[in-house]
């Protein structure tokens, strides 16, 4: 009752549009990250004391305070935009399990100014600063370690220089929980037995000094269940009561629910007390055994949040473990404290680290990567009880049946019994998915992508479609394209052509023909055509094993909006037609050579602009649904008002991405229908 009223009551606290407001915000440098001279982070306002998500401009003005800061500001809170397309991450629901429910865009930054009042809390935060500036100042790639295990912070470059640890699977031992807090709480008993500290004073010492690791260590979710069960287990013995540890672990839930009730909506926080609770059964096992059961555990997790796992992952597991345990978490705990007066101790450990990060990261580009796809909700829960029925005793019948389950999910998922045509909601631009029963054929059109306006020559390139299409599509189990179509040269439609072809195996690369002259094109698509194939078309062309008729273009061009490449093709008995970027002056071309061509389903051309879709093309294709693929608020005002008109005066039904978010139409033997992200069936 306590967690649902607390829940509740949060769901007060969400707002909705978005308000102009002046605000004076507190925020903890520590918790402040920065990207190129923007800065964010999750602040509380000072007259409500409530937490806000903040994004600023004014990084350089931020950045030199250590200390807790209050920033009065001008500028635009808003609710956070939930996720717009299939499987995609979603901001909306992870900072709301976070208690953060809007989010607050500076425009005018007016002050900023140290916080007078200087609570605990205030001053644990200030020496979290003052730490983190002290780890920034070890020798790479110590700095990054010890930035992550001793005070949760992990940045992006972290992600970038150990990609083997999260492909293995290995990421828990960065993210600061049970393992971290038992070698805390050994190093504090340690020094407090030189100090002759009696056992009951030690137990006293060490419950008020975990709650301020909590603080300084970043106050992860996991590491709020460590510190509960370790308090719990201390107070226990203190007052001499005997518990188990499957006692120990109910008791840490409803506490972490008491204080938290929104955590349990966190992948981390599910993930982590489902291992919590599977160690109950398993610490008893021999460690192979036990590392296989545990990994069994976590898969239904990783695979249904993740889509992908690695086969090596157990074997990582089982062999990087008692290195770090034994080796690696000692010697960068003495590195770090020794690092004023002994800095070559630092030195050599950097060097031994990097051997790790290259060890780790050789075994993680390994073949075993399994693009396994997501599962059902009900399916993965259903694995998750079938796992911890082997635990609970292993025979042949129940881990036979287990895998069965695993086999028969990943074969629903790779060769699926419907089709699809769906249209991502990629903002301003086009991406489509043109996906048959079976997988038979799996083809996109366009990729979405955005031109890198005011980007620093130094800074990481960052492509939407690995939080769009190719994230959706390693949830559906796909790992690559026979055809990928780009219709022509523009940044939103063929801007994120690098990261298809980095991240997925592509067949064929269909493009108008003269495209192959446009150095902005190829120079997008060169890299990789060692693994891939450039194929040239024009309208009336046939490709074999392409599902689709070309209808455009019909000379050679450059990769102009009136060059785009027009298909046709046939899904779920229903006909589709596809127009890139085509002018009205292309549509009259292809009324006049395709004197019968009717469609059920038409992709509007140039994202509804009134310089496409003519009144005469829309009577003379008379679609039974229209699609629109444009985004919010665009600068080009798209879809034009003139075309909205042309659509109602014709009596055309449409649908459009900027209020449906991704828009998918299935069809197979369990029926056809279209299913909108934002709007349901």
């Amino acid at each position: 009752m306590v967690c649902w009223y607390k829940y509740k009551q949060n769901q007060d606290n969400q707002i909705l549009g978005q308000q102009t407001v002046t605000k004076s915000v507190l925020l903890y440098p520590d918790n402040i990250k920065y990207s190129d001279d923007s800065f964010y982070g999750i602040g509380t306002v000072t007259d409500t004391n409530k937490q806000i998500m903040i994004y600023g401009n004014d990084a350089k003005r931020v950045k030199k305070y250590l200390r807790p800061i209050v920033m009065n500001v001008s500028g635009v809170v808003q609710p956070f935009d939930e996720a717009r397309n299939f499987n995609q991450f979603d901001a909306k629901e992870y900072y709301e399990s976070m208690g953060v429910y809007s989010r607050l865009t500076v425009k005018q930054l007016n002050s900023v100014q140290v916080q007078h009042h200087f609570s605990i809390i205030d001053g644990l935060h200030y020496l979290r600063m003052m730490m983190l500036k002290y780890t920034n100042q070890l020798p790479h790639p110590l700095n990054l370690y010890a930035s992550s295990l001793f005070l949760g912070v992990m940045d992006n470059s972290f992600n970038d220089e150990l990609s083997g640890v999260k492909i293995l699977g290995l990421i828990h031992l960065f993210s600061i929980s049970g393992l971290h807090v038992f070698y805390i709480v050994n190093l504090l008993k340690m020094i407090l037995g030189l100090f002759r500290v009696t056992r009951e004073n030690t137990r006293w010492v060490t419950l008020i000094f975990l709650p301020t690791y909590f603080v300084i260590a970043g106050s992860s979710i996991g590491l709020m269940r460590s510190i509960l069960t370790v308090e719990i287990g201390i107070i226990a013995l203190m007052l001499k009561r005997r518990l188990t540890s499957l006692d120990v672990f109910s008791i840490t839930l409803m506490a972490n629910l008491i204080i938290e009730p929104e955590m349990l909506l966190q992948f981390g926080s599910q993930l982590s007390y489902a291992l919590a609770f599977s160690l109950v059964y398993t610490n008893k096992m021999k460690p192979l055994k036990q590392t296989v059961m545990m990994n069994l555990v976590s898969l239904p997790f990783i695979i249904y949040k993740l889509f992908q796992w690695h086969a090596l992952t157990m074997l990582a597991n089982y062999l990087v473990i008692p290195i770090f345990s034994a080796l690696i978490m000692p010697m960068i705990l003495i590195a770090v404290i020794t690092y004023p007066i002994a800095g070559w101790f630092s030195e050599v450990v950097a060097v031994i680290l990097n051997s790790f990060d290259t060890a780790v990261n050789w075994l993680g580009a390994l073949p075993g990567q399994i693009n396994f796809g997501k599962p059902n909700l009900y399916v993965a829960t259903l694995l998750l009880i079938m796992t911890l029925l082997v635990i609970d005793r292993i025979s042949f019948k129940r881990v036979s049946m287990l895998i069965c389950m695993y086999l028969i999910t990943f074969m629903y998922i790779h060769y699926p019994l419907q089709g699809e045509v769906s249209f991502f909601d990629v903002g301003q631009g086009d991406s489509i998915l043109i996906r048959e029963p079976f997988n038979r054929s799996i083809s996109m059109i366009d990729t979405g992508g955005k031109l890198q306006f005011g980007r620093r020559q130094n800074s990481k390139v960052t492509y939407q479609a690995e939080k769009t299409s190719i994230n959706y599509l390693k949830s559906i189990g796909i790992n690559h394209l026979d055809n990928l179509v780009l219709s022509h040269q523009d940044a939103d439609h063929t801007g994120d052509v690098p990261a298809i072809l980095a991240d997925l195996k592509v067949d064929r690369i269909i493009v108008g023909d003269g495209l192959q002259n446009n150095p902005s094109i190829m120079k997008k698509i060169r890299p990789y055509l060692n693994k891939t194939k450039l194929v040239l078309v024009k309208a009336n062309q046939k490709i074999p094993d392409f599902p689709f008729n070309i209808y455009h273009p019909f000379e050679s061009g450059l990769g102009k909006n009136e060059d785009s490449v027009v298909l046709g093709t046939i899904q779920g008995n229903r006909s589709w037609l596809f127009m890139g970027d085509l002018p009205s002056s292309g549509e009259s071309d292809i009324m006049q050579k395709y004197t019968m061509l009717k469609v059920d389903y038409l992709k509007l051309g140039h994202h509804g602009s009134e310089t496409s879709s003519s009144d005469a093309f829309l009577k003379f294709i008379h679609p039974k649904i229209s699609i629109i693929s444009a985004g919010r608020n665009n600068r080009y005002h798209h879809p034009s008002v003139e075309t909205l008109q042309r659509l109602k005066d014709n009596n055309l039904a449409y649908v459009n991405t900027q209020k449906q978010g991704m828009i998918s139409y299935k069809y197979g033997l369990l029926g056809n229908h279209w299913i909108f992200k934002l709007q349901g069936e």
